[in-house]
């Protein structure tokens, strides 16, 4: 499976999700995962871990992670997927550590997080997962999450994370950097060799990289993410066709209508008539 770098822009996403399958992929969101019924295995930097139902998990920010459910024994997951700064007392936590371990087991939490996971569940049902969350759930969610963050991470609790300090984005595997990077500047202009000479390695070593380890190549990719961009734009603003086609990083109106009817099937103003929020 090809690796990707997850664009979310809501400072909060809660929902249940059944038989969750995913390929690996980073964000620079927390993402909480609470198996409710079944299995399911996850694998953080290449590491799996089988979560049974009672067990959880927490990724960090810009770490690689892939979700599998066996089909012969299902799955239900509460996901909770938050900005770092969200609890902003343990914005620190995400941006400056990682953990030993990154899995729970509820049952040995505290009381209150116990009920604060009983809670987060609660809440899922509140509101439709296709809706913005309204600003009281979030307030909720905020405070549900700092109890359970405060029995993982401070070191007086009975069952913490043993947090070790990182130094940023020299603790990232080559592929997880280059995706980050190329997600804050994917609508400039971008090359092979700009990759080159910004990562110290040769084209070669880069052209590899995406053939094997995101097994695309890296115009398919760079403009995957373009692509992505334009059609939120279209969507969601009033502009132009020709200035989102700039505006994304397209060098012209017309590369832009050629690759966006090529993977959509769709004119870009096809698609604004039929999406637009």
């Amino acid at each position: 499976m090809s690796i990707f770098y997850q664009n979310r822009r809501e400072r909060l996403r809660l929902y249940t999700s059944q038989n969750n399958t995913f390929a690996s992929h980073l964000h620079k969101q927390v993402e909480l995962i609470l198996v409710l019924e079944g299995s399911l295995t996850i694998t953080t930097d290449s590491s799996p871990h089988k979560l049974n139902a009672g067990q959880g998990i927490i990724v960090f920010p810009n770490r690689l992670h892939s979700l599998y459910t066996d089909v012969s024994t299902g799955s239900r997951i509460l996901l909770c997927i938050f900005e770092p700064d969200f609890c902003p007392h343990y914005r620190k936590y995400f941006q400056n550590y990682i953990p030993d371990r990154n899995h729970f087991d509820v049952n040995e939490l505290s009381v209150h997080s116990r009920l604060a996971t009983q809670q987060l569940l609660a809440l899922t049902e509140t509101f439709d997962r296709k809706e913005t969350i309204p600003a009281y759930i979030s307030s909720l969610a905020e405070g549900y999450l700092s109890l359970l963050l405060a029995d993982l991470f401070i070191p007086s609790s009975a069952n913490p994370f043993h947090l070790q300090h990182q130094n940023g984005a020299e603790d990232l595997e080559l592929e997880q950097r280059v995706l980050i990077y190329l997600d804050e500047h994917f609508t400039e202009e971008l090359s092979l060799e700009h990759l080159s000479k910004e990562f110290g390695i040769s084209r070669f070593q880069l052209s590899r990289l995406f053939s094997e380890k995101l097994q695309t190549g890296f115009p398919s990719y760079v403009t995957s993410k373009r692509l992505e961009y334009a059609r939120e734009l279209l969507s969601t603003t009033d502009e132009s066709v020709t200035n989102i086609a700039l505006d994304a990083g397209f060098g012209s109106s017309r590369s832009f209508f050629r690759e966006f009817k090529n993977a959509y099937q769709l004119t870009p103003n096809e698609f604004r008539k039929q999406h637009t929020k």
